[in-house]
């Protein structure tokens, strides 16, 4: 097996430079050339488990998330994983597919390999079991989107019910009074500040809150489907409703269009998420807008801070969201 003696010696640099360039700092572009075809020629990797007992650290940040296949967490991981490599760092993702056996393992799996730090989007599991989880393991955690109450981490946020309360307002402004609403898990924190902010507005607009119009499920395209269905079924069913995360709007728009029917003509529709499919629409659909590249820089840095020593009190930003009318 080759050393990076080996490399630097048949890239005529000196082994320091060879770690430089490995761990993402700036090399000399001729030096940089070089390097990659020694690395080429000799088929050299680098061993992450000597260098973490070297340098005691692995360079490697595991990402713990429900679906990668999701918008909203994919431009965030991509943000996230960017800044993160502009600093030297790796990602390890995971994803645990809403199932909470599932994150167990995974979070267990992630911590074990060793990675420095970790930035985690938690669905289901207790203060108990994260410390549980994480008792043997000494790296910072910083938590996306949503928060495990009575976890004591830094967190990056949006402002949850003051963006379905803008959207809620808007809807009534236009003359709703029976208003719906198609919502995540009251278990996941999100979610559960959403419909803080929907029942919010319906108070400060004197609207009595009708419990047949609010459904709520799983964060996924069935659950907007059903929910509408379920909604526009009523004897008295909503002129609006308002969705609160991607999926949930993509399942509320396509049922819509299914039972034959048109927004904002037959039913008002407040979206989330989905920036470019409501706003490309024939007739286009209000939507809220969450920040997901600040998001993912602002946990990165947040993580990358802790790493470089900052022992502060855990910080949690909420960062605000747009409403697209």
């Amino acid at each position: 097996m080759h050393t990076i003696k080996d490399v630097a010696r048949l890239a005529g640099v000196s082994p320091s430079t060879i770690s430089k360039y490995l761990n993402g700092g700036n090399v000399r572009e001729e030096n940089a050339k070089a390097i990659r075809d020694a690395i080429a020629a000799l088929d050299y990797r680098v061993n992450p488990f000597a260098r973490s007992l070297k340098t005691q650290r692995s360079r490697a940040i595991g990402i713990l998330l429900p679906d990668i296949s999701a918008p909203f967490f994919g431009t965030v991981v991509t943000a996230l994983d960017k800044t993160l490599r502009e600093r030297g760092y790796h990602t390890l993702i995971s994803c645990y597919s809403a199932n909470h056996a599932l994150e167990r393992e995974n979070l267990r799996y992630l911590l074990s390999t060793g990675v420095d730090g970790l930035v985690y989007i938690p669905e289901d599991l207790s203060a108990e079991e994260f410390y549980e989880l994480t008792a043997n393991y000494s790296v910072p955690a910083v938590q996306i989107d949503r928060v495990i109450q009575g976890v004591a981490s830094d967190a990056v946020l949006v402002n949850n019910a003051d963006a379905v309360y803008a959207a809620t307002a808007e809807l009534i402004r236009r003359g709703h009074h029976r208003i719906g609403l198609i919502s995540g898990p009251k278990s996941v924190s999100s979610a559960k500040e959403r419909q803080v902010g929907f029942l919010r507005a319906l108070s400060d607009y004197d609207i009595l809150f009708d419990e047949e119009l609010f459904f709520s499920n799983e964060h996924t395209f069935a659950t907007g489907y059903q929910g509408c269905e379920a909604l526009l079924s009523l004897k008295n069913k909503p002129t609006a409703i308002i969705s609160t995360n991607y999926d949930i709007t993509i399942g509320l728009v396509t049922a819509i269009r299914d039972m034959g029917l048109h927004i904002p003509e037959d039913v008002d529709v407040f979206g989330f998420d989905c920036k470019d499919v409501c706003t490309m629409m024939k007739s286009p659909i209000p939507v809220v807008y969450q920040p997901e590249q600040k998001i993912g820089q602002t946990a990165a840095n947040y993580l990358i801070e802790r790493l470089q020593g900052y022992n502060g009190q855990p910080r949690t930003t909420r960062l605000e969201c747009s409403i697209m009318l």
